[in-house]
């Protein structure tokens, strides 16, 4: 089912009720960003361990750019293929093959240009990598709750 983005934002506020207000803040300044930068694109948001969104171009979970996981003190702004990027500021952490991450523990640390650089190079490889899968497909947000 297809949710406006009022919607998206309301339902995302929801699941993050449990989560400090300055962590609500920065993940959704994060969650801005990305939007800002990528334009369209899918959200599947899933509620785990930790509230995560994962941004696609094509709809698909296993093709995402970005993602945003909010935990009960902190948000991290992940890069699906991080090890890829160019990350002259060292912004970037993590040991994994290629998936990097950003802590977010301020909206300064959203607003900051090495940060919103890496989105812009994230939302390139996320574009690239739609094209060589077929192309971008039409926009869709994917919500799944935990089940109680």
């Amino acid at each position: 089912m297809a949710e406006s983005k009022m919607d998206t934002e309301l339902t995302l506020r929801d699941l993050l009720r449990d989560r400090k207000e300055e962590v609500v803040k920065i993940a959704l300044a994060a969650r801005k960003a990305v939007l800002k930068t990528a334009g369209k694109c899918s959200e599947l948001i899933y509620e785990t361990y930790c509230i995560s969104n994962a941004f696609t171009f094509t709809g698909k979970q296993g093709q995402g750019f970005i993602h945003i996981a909010t935990y009960a003190e902190h948000v991290n702004l992940g890069f699906d293929r991080g090890t890829e990027l160019d990350d002259p500021d060292e912004k970037l952490k993590g040991t994994g093959k290629l998936i990097r991450h950003v802590r977010l523990n301020s909206l300064a640390d959203v607003k900051d240009e090495s940060v919103i650089d890496l989105i812009a190079q994230a939302v390139k490889q996320g574009r690239a990598m739609a094209e060589e899968k077929g192309g971008v497909a039409e926009p869709i947000v994917v919500v799944k709750r935990r089940k109680k």
